[in-house]
């Protein structure tokens, strides 16, 4: 695994239980404190839709579904070795991870004055699952300096390709998106010949579409 994984993995290394072996070798009191959940420093939640196709917003939202709110890394353990991994969702259906409070819109206050970072992924399958996991260790991780930038991250399974997004709240900070977007590729290992590109949201509300947007900036 690449250094910035590494790094994004040892973080959240520092918070977790340690091994069985020696929670066993302690005497009671000591064993006790070790299998205290160690927490996160934002609560996040996870959101699932499966809209299908030509639908209106209203329709959108009421098929956006809260799955669960997690403040540990124990508990991010235990949902994400038990939901659906993110290639096998159906065709049209998104997972979203956000801040606690934070909506999935575009229109949320957090959000309305924001973009997201798209990473297009062609061919389903390992690699999309991978990212998703780094993407999500990222997060909750603070692995971004700019940790009040970022709101929350989606990944999205389309028929041409699939795509992984990760939503920040100030697009017309030229400067800190692009500092965003940059380890955003180290983070996901992107090769540098590789463009990623950043797309305001009011461009999506425009149109009503997030797909085919111009991109604001590219790193």
């Amino acid at each position: 695994m690449a250094e910035d994984q590494t790094e994004v993995e040892s973080k959240l290394e520092e918070l977790t239980l340690k091994e069985e072996s020696d929670v066993g070798s302690v005497g009671n009191e000591e064993a006790t404190d070790l299998l205290i959940k160690h927490p996160l420093q934002n609560r996040w939640t996870l959101w699932y839709d499966n809209p299908g196709k030509k639908i209106t917003s209203q329709q959108w939202q009421d098929s956006l579904k809260k799955i669960v709110t997690f403040d540990t890394v124990e508990d991010f353990w235990g949902i994400f070795n038990n939901i659906r991994p993110a290639s096998k969702l159906t065709l049209g259906s998104n997972y979203h991870l956000f801040k606690e409070g934070v909506e999935p819109k575009w229109e949320h206050p957090d959000n309305f004055k924001g973009g997201k970072w798209i990473v297009t992924i062609k061919g389903r399958g390992s690699m999309l699952d991978q990212q998703w996991l780094w993407l999500l260790l990222g997060v909750i991780g603070e692995s971004f300096e700019e940790e009040n930038e970022i709101c929350g991250c989606v990944v999205s399974l389309r028929k041409s390709q699939d795509r992984i997004t990760l939503w920040t709240r100030n697009a017309y900070n030229e400067a800190v998106q692009r500092r965003i977007g940059y380890r955003l590729k180290r983070l996901l290992e992107i090769p540098d010949n590789i463009t990623v590109g950043y797309q305001i949201h009011s461009d999506s509300m425009k149109r009503h579409s997030s797909f085919n947007n111009r991109n604001r900036y590219e790193v």
